[in-house]
């Protein structure tokens, strides 16, 4: 079915994701032949903005980010440079574009629609603000500052001003609340309803309404370290959602996944590091999942298959994940018996995922210790989160693991450097001016 689904759009998709290639800066994706309400349907826009936010999630940030946290190591050539920390403006042109020009401006596209004629399309409207929220998390993340507000009216705002980053989270958890109050209360009498239309949950409201509260969770914990009581905030939208189906975006051998097609084509990473040599000491289960060490797939020592075959999803968030918030969050709220249970249940949800035994792992491992608990489940979400982009924003807010730095005398990035065109052609872009460390952002303690 999903292989059917796939085939049936793969040309929106394919002619989207190109969009990656193509050096164009935010201001000329954006502007140039903004979509039109009445020109385009959440049908055709939806499909597409789902695989350039995935293939964003897989490709560039989450290789960036992987070297960052230590999941790989950049081995030759531009990642070799990489390794290093050793990143220009030039690196993030592609990235910046994909995300705004190819993926949130469908999303925004959407919301106009729905609005423009409500109760048309109000599971498309609650799907694209999810997304929408999602995806300027994402950005939020690595750069700080980022337009928003401004960034996709088209030729009437060719400068759009930077947010800040605390207005951001603001519009996250905004978006984030109307998609699961019109998701909630949909009356029913949509137009067109998702369903092979969406790859991550054709289309189910009650599926998106849960990963919305799951979201709502992982950007609250985020903020720990602007004040404290945004932990029980976190807790409160783990209770209110309730377990999550992971959410996945599929691809397969018609349209490969980013990994597979980063090793056909450039495979200058090496596939070891901090997580991969601690998983060995531990006798992780996992780590033959995430390693292929028989070489069944592309040679003893690369990425496994679960994660780089041609038809490998893409994960957007899990359950596993929302179960370490969980952790995370009875822990800082002083429930240590509430913690232990949500960390033993973390880690079994993620053996399950990966198709392992951890029975003699969690013995050995899944029992925290006074003194050390946020280590502890920071630590084991990082393993289970391996290749995620999140795990990056876990370690900047955490400290923890407290990975040593590649290069001595430098420390491991804590953002990404404002995009070249940002920097010649939007005149707001007051903050542009940036390098691997400044400015600090607003999260960071």
């Amino acid at each position: 079915m999903r292989t059917i689904k796939l085939m049936s759009i793969l040309a929106v998709v394919i002619v989207l994701i190109t969009s990656q290639s193509c050096k164009n800066g935010f201001l000329e994706g954006v502007n140039d032949n903004p979509n039109s309400p009445s020109e385009v349907t959440p049908r055709v826009l939806l499909p597409g903005a789902e695989g350039n936010l995935a293939y964003a999630l897989g490709g560039d940030l989450g290789r960036y980010t992987a070297l960052m946290t230590q999941y790989v190591t950049g081995a030759s050539r531009q990642f070799s440079s990489y390794n290093s920390y050793v990143f220009t403006e030039e690196d993030f042109n592609n990235l910046w574009n994909n995300l705004y020009a190819a993926t949130m401006k469908n999303y925004f596209t959407i919301i106009q629609i729905e609005e423009a004629s409500p109760g048309n399309y109000s599971i498309y409207d609650g799907i694209a603000r999810i997304l929408m929220a999602y995806t300027i998390g994402l950005s939020t993340d690595v750069w700080g500052d980022i337009p928003y507000d401004e960034a996709f009216l088209g030729n009437e705002q060719l400068h759009a001003p930077y947010n800040t980053q605390e207005e951001v989270y603001n519009r996250i958890q905004s978006l984030l609340d109307v998609a699961i109050d019109e998701m909630s209360n949909d009356p029913g009498d949509d137009f067109d309803v998702p369903d092979a239309n969406d790859f991550i949950y054709g289309g189910d409201a009650a599926s998106w309404i849960s990963l919305a509260h799951a979201l709502k969770a992982r950007f609250y914990i985020h903020l720990i370290n602007v004040d404290p009581g945004y932990a029980q905030m976190a807790l409160d939208e783990i209770n209110a959602g309730g377990p999550i189906a992971d959410a996945e975006y599929p691809f397969n051998s018609a349209g490969p996944g980013p990994w597979y097609q980063y090793i056909e084509q450039r495979d200058d990473i090496a596939y070891d590091g901090s997580c991969l040599q601690l998983m060995q000491t531990r006798d992780d289960p996992r780590y033959g999942v995430y390693v292929d060490v028989n070489g069944d797939y592309w040679g003893p020592g690369y990425l496994g298959p679960f994660f780089s075959a041609d038809n490998s999803p893409v994960w957007l968030m899990t359950e596993f994940e929302r179960k370490f918030i969980e952790a995370e969050a009875r822990f800082r709220t002083g429930d240590a018996a509430g913690a232990q249970t949500a960390f033993t249940e973390a880690i079994q949800a993620s053996m399950d995922f990966y198709g392992v035994d951890g029975a003699a792992y969690i013995a050995a491992n899944g029992t925290l210790n006074a003194g050390t608990e946020l280590e502890q489940i920071m630590t084991e979400k990082w393993i289970a989160n391996f290749l995620n982009a999140e795990s990056w924003v876990d370690m900047r807010r955490t400290g923890f693991p407290a990975l040593t730095s590649n290069v001595p005398g430098i420390p491991i990035p804590t953002r990404f450097v404002y995009p070249t065109n940002e920097r010649l052609y939007n005149s707001n872009a007051t903050n542009a001016e940036s390098d691997m460390y400044s400015p600090k952002l607003w999260w960071l303690p």
